[in-house]
């Protein structure tokens, strides 16, 4: 690519990179490839805009209700206060409908304005295909060094990512790319490139499967160089409490992988399964036996810190009124959420206050200007918005039987720059994934059999609720892997965007990690997408004895791989 085409770069350094790479390390190179993929959201994209006396009402399905209304304002050259946002259901987005949803919006009520009309854009499910935002192709190549043992000495990192024409989102953060794994020196160079393709971004996690997928993708590469297991190998560069310096996870909590690890291998019988399935490719590396199977573990993790610099995007705040008759109103510019998320809410306030649930109101303030919030992304739903209700809640029963009702209170949050220690948007939840697939002998195709995940994300208020996201998301993440890539005119990806292939859905099985009495929920949504690409990959290099350092990949492209010699 040409220096014109770059929106965004960034460089990060630490630690003597050229001492690491010294003569007696041992230094592999390989590059990762991410192709783009489209979100297949519930929803396609629209909005309505129609008059209301002298407001412009707005309704529309967006997961930033703040960036529509100040630029639908922007755009028409008006107050905030003359425009009424109201977000409708979003059902599950996988983060496609971040900023996308504003610019549809700025259109629709331009044209209301210049007709003087009411004005319904609605795309259909082709038009979403084509024109909407996708997930972002990258490309990471990794340049490691390691002692004779495996351990990392260095790292030197090039993540490029295509960002399509436009993105206002280009300067996503790469902190991801090092994952869990500690390494004393490191170097990442980071760009966000234009291109001539449509606006492409995030999706389920700002970047965060790109960097899970390429790492664990060559921490099993290393693996295999070190003729180890990549649970071995995994284990012994582990960033451990007392490691100090690191650009792996942040964070002063303990990394809880031999937990998510121990409980994952009795799940799947990872061991036998593993020593089995390397057997069976020593006896038949030609595959000539008709069963191809591999499996593989992953240990990721997901927070909810700040992404970019944009203003607002990690502003939250929360107001909560109890009135005489002990009815509690809740307010906040972030409460777009779905149901399950406005029950959290809901029982994490009236447990506080003792008060039945039905006397607790969710109430999206669409008239009152507020500064700028941020998005419902990242789980920041069940993290910072729950955290802010506690913190509110508390504030008014510490007044409660002192002052007469009724009482109020606010409270706020923004992500700090400061990293002395963890804030609402840096507790992470912890997830562990295994994966199971075998190869179609005919078609090629990489069938997942079963996906086994161990989640530690606090307190989890509704079992049932938190597997059906899970699963969703599961399934989600899996289509990265076995569908697909995005490609305008391809006829075969659009047929397989609008069909669901049911041979793909495997047996999902998940559990969870008993957090103890006082911890509080932390998010979820995006832990599927960390984890489960990077499995997959590790399971599908097993089968095939062979590192194909991309995905997804096509049932032609493995027979080709399975008959080269």
């Amino acid at each position: 690519f040409s220096s014109s085409q770059i929106v965004a770069r960034r460089i990060y350094s630490q630690g003597d990179l050229a001492s690491a790479f010294a003569p007696d390390s041992r230094i592999e190179r390989a590059v990762y490839r991410n192709e783009a993929f489209d979100h297949q959201y519930t929803e396609s994209v629209g909005a309505v805009a129609q008059w209301d006396y002298d407001k412009l009402v707005v309704y529309c399905g967006t997961q930033w209700p703040s960036h529509a209304r100040r630029n639908i304002a922007g755009c028409l050259g008006v107050s905030e206060a003359d425009i009424i946002l109201r977000p409708t259901e979003l059902g599950r987005t996988f983060d496609g409908k971040l900023w996308y949803p504003s610019l549809v919006a700025c259109q629709c009520a331009l044209a209301a304005r210049v007709l003087g009309k009411p004005v319904k854009m609605l795309y259909s499910r082709k038009e979403d295909y084509l024109y909407t935002t996708k997930q972002a192709r990258s490309v990471v190549s990794i340049r490691s060094a390691t002692d004779d043992y495996g351990r990392l000495r260095g790292l030197d990192i090039r993540l490029i990512i295509n960002i399509g024409a436009y993105n206002p989102l280009a300067d996503q953060a790469e902190s991801s790319i090092v994952g869990i794994y500690d390494c004393p020196s490191v170097r990442i160079e980071s760009f966000a490139i234009r291109t001539d393709s449509i606006p492409l971004g995030a999706m389920g996690g700002i970047g965060a499967s790109h960097a899970s997928f390429s790492i664990e993708a060559h921490m099993n590469h290393l693996a295999q160089v070190h003729q180890k297991t990549p649970a071995e190998i995994k284990a012994f560069n582990i960033k451990s409490r007392n490691t100090q310096g690191s650009r792996s996870f942040e964070g002063d909590s303990e990394i809880p992988f031999s937990k998510l690890h121990g409980k994952l291998e009795k799940m799947s019988d990872y061991r036998r399964k593993f020593a089995s399935y390397e057997l069976v490719k020593k006896r038949d590396p030609a595959c000539r036996g008709g069963v191809v199977r591999g499996i593989a573990l992953t240990v990721g993790y997901q927070n909810s810190k700040s992404f970019t610099a944009i203003q607002g995007i990690s502003n939250y705040s929360v107001e909560a009124l109890l009135t005489r008759d002990l009815a509690l109103t809740l307010k906040s510019q972030a409460f777009i959420g779905s149901g399950s998320l406005r029950k959290m809410w809901k029982e994490t306030a009236a447990s506080i206050l003792s008060i039945p649930m039905n006397k607790v109101t969710i109430e999206y303030p669409e008239m009152e200007i507020y500064p700028a919030t941020g998005p419902l992304t990242l789980s920041r739903g069940a993290t910072v918005i729950n955290k802010l209700i506690e913190r509110s809640c508390r504030s008014i029963q510490k007044k409660r039987f002192r002052e007469s009702l009724p009482l109020a209170a606010k409270a706020q949050a923004k992500a700090s720059a400061s990293r002395s220690g963890l804030s609402l948007f840096d507790t992470p939840s912890w997830c562990g994934t295994a994966v199971e697939l075998e190869i179609d002998p005919l078609s090629g195709d990489p069938i997942p059999r079963t996906v086994w995940m161990v989640v530690d994300a606090g307190k989890i208020v509704d079992v049932q609720a938190a597997k059906t996201s899970l699963r969703g998301a599961a399934i989600r993440a899996l289509s990265l892997c076995v569908d697909s890539a995005f490609e305008p005119g391809d006829s075969e990806a659009e047929h397989a965007y609008l069909s669901t292939r049911i041979k793909f859905l495997p047996r999902i099985e998940i559990d969870f990690i008993d957090p103890g009495r006082n911890s509080s929920p932390r998010g979820l949504g995006e832990l599927p997408f960390i984890t489960i690409p990077a499995a997959f990959y590790s399971a599908l290099t097993q089968a095939l004895g062979l590192e194909p350092k991309k995905l997804p990949l096509k049932g032609s492209e493995i027979l080709r791989l399975m008959e080269s010699p």
